[in-house]
């Protein structure tokens, strides 16, 4: 199995963090300033109700602590004048707006502590570095019920009424599902007792290489073979068509031989013969 250094793999995750991190707060800083902005149709707040609004933002994008909010109240007093009979009377409008700072202690020590995982072992012989690789290459039995509904099994809702059908159904299905299981740990295995990666499974990208080959790529990698069929003299005749070198090499990987493939149109090579005599 592929081993990635774990040093890395923290680096790469607390860089990821960091970004999502940033991003948030970003996003609180520009929804706190469009509480300031003032216009036709839009809310003027009180301190309080500022104050209650800026709390909303820091709670809904997690930033609590990392954005330092300063709030200002200016008053501003007009004095209208008298007018039909309207006595002279003065009014005051209370504004109150906010800026915002990041706390710079808090922001580090959040970033110090992105990235990290508690991980519990009851192997006390193991490094940390090789409890992490053994917590990344655990088997997932998640993995199994997703390919029971994947497209190879495709263990959709069932119609069926009798519960010995059903049970059948499951049951057959489970095989399949130890099949593919089964071809995958022995590829993978084989490729890292190798040192070894297999090329030329992804679509699109021939070249791209993996030490992890998913048995549903690797089947891939043989669509398009036929067996073909012809009645000549009275013998059936078969012809196959020859493998390329991935499809050898995924058959060697599992410790097959190319015999096995070739077993089935034996005489192939014949019924070219026959075939192009005029």
């Amino acid at each position: 199995m592929a081993r990635t250094a774990p040093g890395r793999a923290i680096f790469e995750t607390r860089h990821s963090a960091k970004k999502g991190l940033d991003a948030r707060l970003d996003k609180a800083e520009q929804a706190i300033a469009e509480l300031n902005r003032q216009g036709r149709g839009r809310k003027r707040f009180d301190e309080e109700g500022l104050r209650a609004a800026v709390a909303f933002i820091l709670s809904r994008y997690d930033v609590v602590g990392l954005l330092v909010a300063y709030y200002y109240v200016a008053t501003k007093t007009t004095r209208k004048r008298a007018y039909l009979g309207r006595p002279a009377q003065e009014l005051t409008v209370v504004t109150a707006t906010v800026s915002t700072s990041r706390a710079a202690t808090a922001y580090n020590n959040t970033v110090q502590c992105l990235g990290w995982r508690v991980f519990v072992c009851n192997d006390d012989e193991l490094s940390l570095g090789e409890a992490v690789l053994a917590y990344r290459e655990e088997y997932i039995i998640e993995h199994g019920f997703n390919r029971l509904r994947g497209k190879l099994l495709g263990l959709t809702p069932l119609y069926l009424t009798s519960t010995t059908r059903i049970k059948g159904l499951i049951r057959l299905l489970s095989i399949g599902l130890r099949v593919l299981c089964l071809v995958e740990f022995t590829v993978r295995k084989a490729l890292q007792e190798q040192g070894e990666k297999l090329d030329g499974i992804y679509a699109g990208n021939p070249k791209r290489a993996t030490v992890r080959p998913t048995t549903e790529m690797m089947l891939r990698a043989f669509v398009g073979i036929s067996r073909v069929t012809v009645n000549f003299g009275g013998t059936d005749w078969h012809c196959v068509p020859p493998l390329n070198d991935v499809q050898s090499r995924i058959l060697a990987l599992l410790g097959f031989s190319a015999a096995i493939y070739q077993a089935l149109g034996r005489q192939s090579g014949e019924v070219g013969a026959k075939m192009g005599e005029p």
